[in-house]
């Protein structure tokens, strides 16, 4: 009977995951995954050579460069990750549309999986492994993840990344670090804000710093291959997205495209499916009180410099047990970033509250107001409701959730003693 229990369990969280899935899947069937979208048509300019942070499609030019909710009355087109987030795509860019569309679906929930998986191996007793399945099976249903999924976004890949560094650096005795150094260079090339990485890595992770160097020219070098200038269009493409988040300038236009966009019809292309999501940022949430806008290097400093104030007072401490608050800044890093933040970047939360399980001896109380965001989460997409603020309470939990992670060695002192 002690036997089969743990078997039922696992076979209901498998059971549960397949439902989960087959409701995204339901969901991205009905519509065209706008913001995978946008890093297709972004990968294709690329590879011809074409800045695809400014491109504006015009008729006459090929339909695979085209994004309807591309708005040619602004400077920039909606394509927002970097050079190197986009180069992941680029066993998807050849394909017919709808099928890269289904494949990223399916990747999306193999990522997830393998995040999962990860962290099951590094997990030490039974009960860390219920505890982080659990999470991801509730994170799953919650609105965060619906969008995620029906969107085709893909900070769910940046979680597995991220898992996996944490992972290796969680044991450094058992692991090359060389390799973990790379992924670290990489994620900073995918994503900018993990560069809070490299001071980690020279106060704690001397090793892995060649490795990082190695992952970071590749992620820069890479996408250079194709179109030389694609950091500077990038870079000058977020700055001038953060002025029109600032200005909120979004002018309505009306443009007529083919009936019909790489065999799939354009009014399905353009369509998705109403989940709850509002914009949660600390930028939105100044100019929502009413203050002027601030140069970006105010909310630049606001990460930096708290960050590097935790650092060094934790200086002697064990870097295994500051792992989980450097995911908890990671995740807060996001909040900073001067562009529009939905809440599908609440899938970053996985990592920080798994590393959180794994470096404590018992159930951490930084994780739950994580915990207590899932139900609130499933409300969300249950009732669908209409105000930002009650759209944006799970985050709200998951911050306060990653702030008490920042904390965490303190209390892990505390269950020693």
């Amino acid at each position: 009977m002690k036997r089969a229990l743990p078997i039922l369990g696992w076979v209901l969280v498998g059971l549960a995951l397949v439902v989960s899935s087959w409701l995204d899947f339901a969901n991205t069937a009905q519509g065209g995954a706008i913001d995978l979208r946008n890093r297709i048509t972004g990968l294709r300019l690329l590879e011809q050579g074409i800045d695809p942070y400014h491109y504006k499609w015009h008729e006459g030019d090929p339909d695979v460069y085209c994004d309807p909710f591309n708005n040619p009355n602004l400077p920039v087109s909606r394509t927002t990750a970097t050079p190197a987030l986009l180069l992941v795509n680029l066993p998807l860019a050849p394909l017919p549309y709808r099928l890269a569309q289904v494949l990223w679906f399916l990747a999306q929930w193999l990522i997830l999986l393998g995040t999962g998986w990860l962290w099951l191996r590094v997990c030490t007793t039974p009960l860390e492994r219920w505890l982080v399945a659990v999470f991801i099976v509730g994170l799953s249903y919650s609105a965060a993840w619906r969008l995620h999924a029906e969107r085709g976004q893909s900070y769910v890949l940046l979680a597995l990344a991220f898992a996996a560094w944490l992972s290796l650096t969680f044991d450094p005795k058992r692991t090359n670090g060389f390799v973990a150094g790379c992924i670290a260079g990489l994620l900073i090339a995918l994503r900018p804000p993990f560069a809070l990485l490299v001071p980690f890595l020279a106060l704690h992770r001397r090793g892995q710093l060649a490795g990082a160097a190695v992952g970071l020219l590749l992620g820069l070098g890479l996408p250079m291959l194709w179109e030389g200038a694609c950091w500077l269009h990038y870079f000058s493409a977020m700055r001038t997205n953060a002025d029109l988040n600032w200005t909120h300038f979004y002018p309505h236009y009306s443009q007529g495209y083919p009936s019909r966009i790489e065999g799939v019809p354009t009014d399905i292309l353009a369509h998705y499916v109403a989940i709850p999501f509002a914009e949660y940022s600390v930028p939105a949430l100044w100019t929502w009180l009413g203050f002027a806008p601030l140069p970006d290097v105010f909310f630049i400093l606001a990460v930096v410099a708290p960050f590097g104030i935790w650092l060094w007072y934790s200086r002697n401490l064990r870097a295994e047990d500051l792992l989980p608050g450097l995911a908890g800044w990671l995740f807060l890093a996001d909040l900073f970033l001067p562009a529009y933040r939905n809440n599908y970047n609440d899938v970053l939360i996985l990592d920080v509250v798994a590393a959180g399980l794994v470096a404590s001896m018992r159930f951490p109380w930084a994780a739950w107001p994580c915990a207590l965001a899932l139900p609130v989460g499933w409300a969300v997409y249950a009732f669908e409701p209409e105000q930002a603020w009650l759209i944006n309470l799970p985050s709200a939990f998951f911050t306060v959730g990653a702030i008490l992670f920042l904390f965490l060695p303190v209390f892990r002192q505390a269950e020693a003693e």
